[in-house]
């Protein structure tokens, strides 16, 4: 072998030791993430708690926030752990209570008892008005049933977030339910729910028999009330409880998605451009007397089939400045850069102008403040590892203390890196960022690594051809 094969061998294997030295070596740095915005901490503090902002988690490029880091002043990644572990997790069944049986309530015609053995039940409408109920549940004979039911629930022990209704609807028609409570059958008090109950024809047409109360209801020593007036073809034969659990849930963080774009006949979609698992779905049209008979559909690569994720109606009812508004649609933690929303009676979609904003479950962290300020939270970077520490690391070095108690570093105004500022491979790079530094290294490593063999399959090639005849 010649001297100039061997320097030039030595040379690319050094290149090649120090490109793969720098690969293990060297993290992501800052700005290879799309999103990043200073944190201020309480001075002196060693550890300190943070929550991660909307836009923040709009930016994550995986189910679970491995693409999450705290960076101090000198650019370096301080240690940190998830307060609760980020991701999907499937919320227990909800325990539900033993089906009340509706007792109908019947018009008390001049105020005369109708049949002996029936109750006298005041419903407070302004006038007193006198109605009866058979607390067995059978007919008052020639008495009209009014627009009402009524449920014994005096013994229910358990707090109650939600009822099921068990009742037959008219088609395709949201019908308003009101909820009241009374110990004595003669004072009642409103018991505020949300949505409304529908069942809408076709296969995966919406379907909602859940009323949700705004806070949970102790039922224990009174009665039940629900009422629908106005709406025919109404029957109601049951109610069962879904009991609240111990723990109230967090309040979900909340981001506005993009303007939907209209795909074809009576539908719409949204690239999300993350990963985030989303815990529900608001969709809202500003029209008024709006009803759109929804479902929803999601999808992580554009060579996969769509997945339906919930169904739901989006309304707008009622008088402007008091219009009944549809709540949210749970997704469960279903991840999708792309939502599909479909009409399932072929509206256009386009007309109503829908509006959607994503829910998220909280994401908080806790992290050690070393080094020098000022510190920086940052997100949104494809295929980065997990360098998150288990809570216990962390919170072991506070003795009897709580990570809760723990000063809160808030986040500033964020700088958001758009593709373009990434360089021309951004918009071919996942997560719009362009490659990092590590990236970059691997593919010098590479192509160090087919130089070497190029040089060496040269050199062998020499080899068996022997030396020059003279």
């Amino acid at each position: 072998m010649t001297h100039a094969a061997r320097t030039t061998i030595s040379a690319l294997a050094a290149g090649l030791a120090l490109c793969a030295g720098l690969c293990h070596a060297e993290g992501p740095a800052p700005r290879e993430f799309a999103w990043r915005a200073p944190l201020t901490v309480p001075a002196g503090t060693a550890l300190a708690r943070a929550e991660v902002p909307a836009q923040a988690l709009m930016r994550l490029q995986s189910s679970d926030a491995r693409d999450l880091r705290v960076f101090n002043g000198a650019g370096e990644a301080v240690p940190f752990a998830f307060m609760e572990p980020p991701g999907a997790i499937a919320a227990p069944p909800a325990q539900k209570t033993t089906a009340y049986a509706a007792l109908p309530l019947f018009s008390a015609a001049g105020g005369a008892r109708q049949t002996q053995g029936s109750t006298e039940v005041r419903i407070g409408d302004g006038a007193g008005r006198s109605v009866w109920v058979r607390m067995d549940g059978t007919d008052v004979k020639g008495a009209p049933k009014l627009d009402s039911v009524l449920f014994a629930t005096r013994d229910e022990q358990h707090l109650l977030s939600a009822i099921e209704v068990q009742a037959t609807l008219p088609a395709n028609t949201p019908v308003r339910m009101s909820v009241s409570s009374s110990a004595d059958l003669a004072q009642w008090s409103t018991l505020p729910v949300r949505g409304r109950l529908y069942r809408f024809d076709g296969a995966g047409a919406p379907v909602n028999m859940m009323l949700q109360f705004d806070r949970p209801v102790q039922l224990q020593g009174r009665y039940l009330r629900l009422d629908w007036s106005g709406q025919e073809g109404v029957s109601v034969t049951a109610v069962t409880g879904l009991v609240a659990p111990v723990a109230q849930p967090a309040v979900r963080v909340r981001g506005e998605l993009p303007a939907p774009q209209t795909a074809g006949s009576g539908a719409v979609e949204i690239a999300t451009g993350f990963a985030t698992p989303l815990a529900g779905l608001a969709l809202t049209t500003p029209k008024n007397n709006a009803l759109l008979p929804l479902r929803i559909l999601g999808r992580n690569e554009a060579s996969l089939p769509w997945r339906q994720l919930g169904q739901t109606v989006v309304y707008r009812l009622g008088t402007p400045g008091s219009e009944a508004i549809n709540p949210p649609v749970a997704l469960h933690g279903a991840s999708a850069r792309w939502l599909r929303i479909e009409s399932t009676t072929g509206s256009d979609l386009a007309a109503a102008q829908l509006q959607a904003v994503a829910e998220f479950e909280p994401v908080r962290l806790v992290f050690v403040a070393s080094g020098s300020a000022p510190f920086e939270l940052v997100a949104g970077r494809a295929n980065t590892p997990s360098a998150a520490l288990p809570l216990p690391t962390i919170a072991g070095t506070l003795g009897t203390g709580k990570v809760d108690d723990l000063p809160v570093a808030t986040a500033g105004t964020p700088v958001i890196q758009s593709p373009a500022d990434a360089g021309p491979l951004a918009r071919l790079w996942p997560g719009g960022a362009g490659p990092g530094k590590t990236t970059v290294l691997w593919a010098v490593l590479l192509i160090g690594v087919l130089l070497l063999a190029a040089v060496a399959w040269s050199l062998l090639r020499q080899l068996k051809s022997g030396p020059p005849q003279a």
